[in-house]
C-alpha cells in the first residue's frame, strides 16, 4: 500500500510540474466565470432565432348569448373566432437574420474575453517566472559568496590576507539571505492572483516550467497591419452587420401584416310553430384583415436609427484601429529596446566575469583587492537580475503583442 501510495505521490507531482503556460490557458478558459457568462450569453442570444421567426399568436375570440339571437337560419346560441396574422413577405426571414447576426455579436465577444484573459494570465505568469529566476540567481550568490568566506577565512589563517575579508563576505551572506527570504515572500500575492484569474483556490500551487527564451534585435519585422486580426475590431464588424440585418427588419415594418381566418356561429332550430321555419344549420364564415401602417414618420425614423448605428460602429471602429495601432508601434519599440538591453547585458556580464576571474586570481596569490572580488561579484549578479527582469519585460511586450493582434496561444 505504501508502495501504491508513493507512486501516486510521484505521478501528482510530476503532472503539476509538466504543467506549462499554455495549459494554464487552457484551464483558465474552462474554469473563469467571465467567459463562462459570456458563453452563457451567447447561448441565450441563440435562443432568439427560433423566437424570431416564429408567426404572431393567433387570437381566438368566443361569445355566448345569454338570450339566444334569432336569424332567419335558426337562433344564434354565440360564436367562435380564430385569427392568424402573417408579416410581409420575407420578414420572418428578416427577423431571423437580424438574431443570427446578434448571436455572431455575442460569440465574437466571447473572443475577446478570452483574448483579455490571455493578456491577464499572461502578465501574471510572468512575474512568478521572474520572481523563480531571480530566487535562483540569489541562491547561485550565496553559494558563491560561501566558497569566498571559506577562501578568505583560508588566506587569513594563511596570514596572507586581513581577518576583514570574511567578515565582509559573511555581511553579504546576511544581506542574499534576507534578499531570497523576501523574495520567497512575494511568490504568494502572486500565486493568489494568477489561481484567481483561473477560479480556483488561492493556494493551489503553481508549478513553473519552461525557460526565458534569448531575443535578437530585429527578431520581429513590423507588421502594424496585423492589428485587423485583433477580436474587438471584428466586434465592430458584427455590430454593422447586425445594424444592417434591423434596417431591413424595420423596412418591413412599412409593410402590413395580412390575417386569415375563420368564425363559427352555432344555430339552434326553433320549435315554435308560429315562427316561420328555419333549418338551425350552423354557420362557418372566412375571415380576412390586413394592418394599415400609415404612420410614415415612425417608420423613417426606425431605418433611420439603424443606419445611423452603422455609422457609428464604423466611427467606433476607425477609433479602435488607430489606438490600437499607436499601442502596437510603442510595443514594437519596447520590444527592441528590451532586445538590445539583454544583448548589451550579454556582454557586460562576459567581461564582468572576465575581470573576476582576474581579480580573484590576484588575491589567491597575493591576498590583496578582495573587496574588489566581492565588488565584481555583485556587479556580475545585478547585471544577471538585470537580464531576468529584461527577459520579463520582453515576454510581457510580447503577450501584449498578441493582445493587439489577436494571436491567442
Amino acid at each position: 500500500m505504501r508502495i501504491i501510495m508513493f507512486i501516486f505521490l510521484i505521478l501528482a507531482v510530476s503532472s503539476l510540474s509538466a504543467q506549462t503556460l499554455e495549459d494554464y490557458l487552457q484551464i483558465a478558459i474552462k474554469n473563469n466565470p467571465g467567459i463562462k457568462a459570456k458563453q452563457t450569453e451567447f447561448q441565450a442570444a441563440l435562443q432568439k432565432i427560433p423566437q424570431a421567426k416564429s408567426l404572431p399568436e393567433p387570437t381566438v375570440n368566443a361569445t355566448w348569448f345569454i338570450q339566444p339571437m334569432m336569424l332567419p337560419m335558426g337562433n344564434q346560441l354565440g360564436s367562435i373566432s380564430a385569427m392568424q396574422m402573417f408579416p410581409w413577405f420575407g420578414a420572418l426571414d428578416a427577423m431571423e437574420n437580424e438574431a443570427a447576426s446578434m448571436a455572431e455579436v455575442k460569440l465574437q465577444v466571447v473572443q475577446v474575453a478570452q483574448n483579455e484573459l490571455f493578456f491577464k494570465i499572461k502578465n501574471a505568469w510572468f512575474p512568478l517566472f521572474e520572481l523563480e529566476e531571480q530566487i535562483s540567481i540569489q541562491q547561485d550568490l550565496l553559494r558563491l559568496l560561501k566558497t569566498d568566506m571559506e577562501l578568505a577565512t583560508v588566506m587569513f589563517q594563511q596570514g596572507m590576507a586581513p581577518m576583514v575579508d570574511p567578515i565582509r563576505a559573511d555581511i553579504m551572506i546576511d544581506e542574499v539571505n534576507t534578499e531570497i527570504a523576501l523574495l520567497q515572500q512575494k511568490r504568494k500575492p502572486l500565486e493568489v492572483a494568477f489561481n484567481l484569474l483561473l477560479n480556483r483556490e488561492d493556494s493551489s500551487f503553481v508549478a513553473i516550467s519552461g525557460f526565458l527564451p534569448e531575443p535578437l534585435p530585429g527578431m520581429f519585422a513590423r507588421r502594424d497591419t496585423l492589428i485587423v486580426n485583433n477580436p474587438m475590431l471584428t466586434v465592430f464588424d458584427k455590430q454593422i452587420q447586425a445594424a444592417i440585418a434591423e434596417e431591413k427588419v424595420a423596412e418591413y415594418m412599412r409593410k402590413p401584416m395580412i390575417g386569415a381566418g375563420l368564425q363559427y356561429m352555432p344555430l339552434a332550430k326553433r320549435t315554435n310553430n308560429d315562427i316561420p321555419p328555419n333549418t338551425g344549420m350552423d354557420m362557418v364564415m372566412p375571415m380576412f384583415s390586413a394592418t394599415v401602417p400609415i404612420w410614415n414618420k415612425k417608420y423613417n425614423a426606425a431605418v433611420e436609427e439603424r443606419r445611423l448605428m452603422q455609422v457609428m460602429y464604423a466611427d467606433m471602429k476607425l477609433d479602435m484601429a488607430n489606438d490600437l495601432a499607436a499601442m502596437y508601434e510603442m510595443t514594437f519599440y519596447e520590444l527592441e529596446k528590451m532586445a538590445q538591453m539583454i544583448e548589451l547585458l550579454n556582454l557586460q556580464t562576459a567581461k564582468t566575469q572576465q575581470a573576476i576571474n582576474l581579480v580573484l586570481a590576484a588575491y589567491s596569490n597575493a591576498g590583496m583587492d578582495f573587496e574588489e572580488v566581492l565588488r565584481l561579484q555583485q556587479q556580475l549578479f545585478r547585471y544577471l537580475t538585470k537580464k531576468v527582469s529584461a527577459q520579463t519585460e520582453y515576454q510581457l511586450q510580447l503577450a501584449k503583442l498578441d493582445y493587439l493582434t489577436g494571436k491567442m496561444n
